[in-house]
């Protein structure tokens, strides 16, 4: 049965156009090896983009390293009368979402963390599917554009022998400790020590450049983002974190 909260928000007038300074070598050339990484995972209500809400969002941002730079992580209202879908999956439910911002509310912020990155997810076609949906419905993102990204996922069997592709076995495959899964938090950092660990063995059998370094060069390129920078810094103050497990901590 749907929760019942506060109406959605007017939708933000366009934002600002703010394309991203480009990494160049000392000749004036791009420079995709100094480009860095956005690795985000949602919760949503569901499994489409065009029917369906982000509910959580978790963000690392990390460096063409791997190193984790910095991260956050908030809860998304999705809006009067819309269900939370599979709670039995991502632990949520509505009263969860009482307070938490709408997405037009934390959207300036989250471009601006995307811009001049590669995005990075596991299962990179479903999350990025959903952010383009819902970022070029509140005009940060231009129509039509198609994101740069990574996925932990499709290139698993690349790095490492693993009997599943699922995050959870890629990371037990890996060594890598996992949080709370589907919280979105856990899973995205998760997801960026998969990251690491893949360019770690890549430089270890002498790969270069790294295997996605056409979505690096696609990044430092990229222009299709759109945000102000004054709304993404008043939006950091905006976030509400998921209570309990799987928080920043």
């Amino acid at each position: 049965m749907p929760f019942y909260h506060r109406a959605r928000r007017p939708l933000p007038q366009k934002p600002l156009r703010q394309p991203p300074t480009r990494p160049r070598q000392a000749g004036g050339q791009l420079d995709a090896s100094r480009v860095g990484y956005a690795v985000v995972d949602l919760e949503t209500t569901g499994l489409s983009p065009a029917a369906d809400s982000i509910i959580e969002i978790g963000l690392v941002l990390a460096s063409p390293d791997g190193s984790v730079e910095r991260s956050w992580t908030t809860l998304v209202d999705p809006g009067a009368g819309i269900d939370v879908g599979p709670t039995h999956i991502h632990g949520l439910v509505g009263e969860d979402l009482v307070g938490a911002p709408a997405l037009a509310d934390v959207a300036d912020l989250l471009v601006r963390d995307l811009a001049g990155r590669a995005v990075v997810a596991h299962n990179a076609r479903f999350d990025v599917g959903f952010l383009t949906q819902a970022l070029s419905g509140l005009e940060h993102l231009a129509r039509g554009a198609r994101v740069p990204r990574v996925c932990t996922m499709e290139t698993a069997r690349h790095f490492m022998d693993t009997p599943s592709r699922r995050l959870v076995t890629c990371c037990e495959t890996a060594g890598i400790t996992i949080g709370q899964h589907h919280t979105a938090l856990d899973d995205a950092l998760a997801s960026a020590g998969l990251l690491r660990h893949y360019l770690a063995v890549g430089r270890e059998r002498g790969e270069e450049p790294v295997m996605w370094s056409r979505a690096l060069e696609e990044a430092a390129v990229f222009t299709g983002w759109r945000w102000s920078e004054a709304a993404a810094r008043a939006q950091e103050a905006r976030l509400v974190p998921r209570p309990g497990d799987g928080v920043l901590r």
